[in-house]
C-alpha cells in the first residue's frame, strides 16, 4: 500500500472483501467459533456482540397487545477476503450448527474493500476469562 505523505489511496490498495454475519444463541457458541476460526483458518478480523433477539416464527404466548419477551443472542461478524468467503461461511454454518432448528441464521454481503490486517507474530494469545 502506498503510504507516503502525498499518497492517494487507490482502490487496488484495499482488496474486496465479504462480511459474514451469524446470529447464534447466547450459549458460548460465538466464542468457540471465533477461537476455531483463528486456529484453523487464520481469521483475525472477527468479533461478536450481544443483542436482543426474538424468533419471528417461534410459538409465543403473550397477552393481547403485548410483545413477547426477547432473549439474549450473539451476533458474530467476520471480515474475510473474497476468495475465502465460501469456506468461512460453510465453516461457521456447520460449526455453529445453524442447520438445526432455532440455532440461528446467517448472511453475507460484499464490501467495497477492507484494510488488510495482520497481528504481530510475537504477541501471545489472550486467555479467555471465566
Amino acid at each position: 500500500m502506498n503510504t507516503g505523505p502525498d499518497s492517494v489511496p487507490r482502490r487496488s490498495d484495499f482488496p474486496s472483501c465479504k462480511v459474514i454475519y451469524c446470529i447464534v444463541p447466547d450459549d458460548g457458541t460465538d466464542k468457540r467459533v471465533l477461537t476455531e476460526l483463528r486456529e484453523k483458518l487464520g481469521i483475525v478480523r472477527a468479533g461478536s456482540q450481544t443483542c436482543r433477539g426474538l424468533g419471528a416464527l417461534a410459538g409465543v404466548k403473550t397477552k393481547r397487545g403485548k410483545l413477547p419477551l426477547p432473549s439474549l443472542v450473539k451476533q458474530l461478524f467476520v471480515v474475510c477476503d473474497d476468495h475465502q468467503a465460501e469456506e468461512v461461511f460453510n465453516y461457521i454454518f456447520w460449526s455453529a450448527h445453524v442447520d438445526k432448528p432455532r440455532r440461528g441464521l446467517m448472511w453475507q454481503q460484499a464490501v467495497a474493500g477492507g484494510t488488510p490486517f495482520a497481528l504481530p507474530v510475537d504477541i501471545p494469545d489472550e486467555k479467555a476469562g471465566g
